[in-house]
């Protein structure tokens, strides 16, 4: 069976790889980003922005960590 491909690493990307998973455990997943797939609430930046957070303080997950959960 091909992997299932999915194009860009934002809420969306990774939500449907997430809702993916719960129907199908095995099935090979591919994530394809123009960036470094770093995972973040974008809702929470307008916070983080005020709250003065750096960059690297906002992240969920990167790439790796996502991929292990995934």
């Amino acid at each position: 069976m091909h992997p299932i491909v999915i194009i860009g690493s934002g809420m969306a990307g990774y939500t449907l790889a997430r809702e993916f998973r719960k129907l199908s455990p095995e099935q090979e997943l591919v994530m394809i980003c123009a960036d470094d797939a770093v995972n973040y609430a974008k809702p929470t930046l307008s916070n983080a922005f005020a709250g003065k957070k750096a960059p690297e303080q906002i992240p969920l997950g990167d790439a790796a960590k996502m991929s292990t959960q995934l």
